[in-house]
């Protein structure tokens, strides 16, 4: 058996679905969501041409937590997400909390605010290189286009794992694959029609 950990940057996922294969001006927010359990048993099958022996073991998914600022709507949603994939097998949550930068004010006071994830690539980085080090996995697949995870990926490859990338890809819009200077990786493209595989649109905040 060949162990297969899934490491997934959802915001970069999405975010990134939203802009190869979508309007992000004019799709509903929901666009771009995925199931991650079903993305990372996507991406264990699609090794299987070079390795019949694959089996997934974990799937890692990495995200911001709405707090207050993004109102109690966002928090509701986020909280009711998180659960439905927590509840499923192999998948392990790995979230902090969002921070909020002002982008407006009024008599001295910020009115509005933006969101930002921080801290949330170094968890998937030591998670990467943590997990190759102490053979929790054989086989890395990274669902992110962040340039900060090479030092991980190049930690698990000097510790022997096997590391493989994933990225959207469409003839209009070609995304930029990870790369690590003089190594050679694996890089599983995934059209529309992957995407349709995966894709979730559901409205987490509305109440079941």
């Amino acid at each position: 058996m060949t162990s297969v950990a899934v490491f997934i940057d959802y915001e970069n996922t999405r975010f990134g679905a939203r802009e190869v294969f979508g309007d992000p001006q004019r799709d509903p927010y929901t666009f771009g969501q995925v199931k991650p359990l079903r993305l990372a048993v996507l991406l264990k099958q699609l090794g299987e041409k070079v390795d019949p022996a694959r089996e997934l073991t974990a799937v890692y998914v990495y995200r911001g937590r709405p707090g207050t600022k993004s109102g109690a709507q966002a928090q509701a949603g986020s909280a009711r997400q998180l659960d439905a994939w927590e509840s499923q097998p192999l998948v392990t949550v790995r979230s902090r909390p969002l921070r909020y930068q002002p982008t407006a004010w009024s008599m001295g006071q910020p009115t509005a605010w933006r969101a930002e994830e921080k801290g949330i690539d170094v968890l998937m980085a030591l998670d990467i290189a943590i997990g190759a080090r102490e053979a929790r996995y054989d086989v890395a697949v990274v669902m992110s286009a962040d340039s900060d995870l090479a030092p991980a990926i190049e930690a698990a490859l000097d510790a022997g794992k096997r590391v493989e990338t994933a990225m959207w890809w469409s003839p209009e819009h070609p995304h930029r694959r990870m790369r690590v200077p003089g190594r050679r990786l694996w890089n599983h493209a995934l059209d529309a029609t992957r995407f349709s595989q995966v894709r979730d649109d559901t409205d987490y905040t509305l109440s079941p």
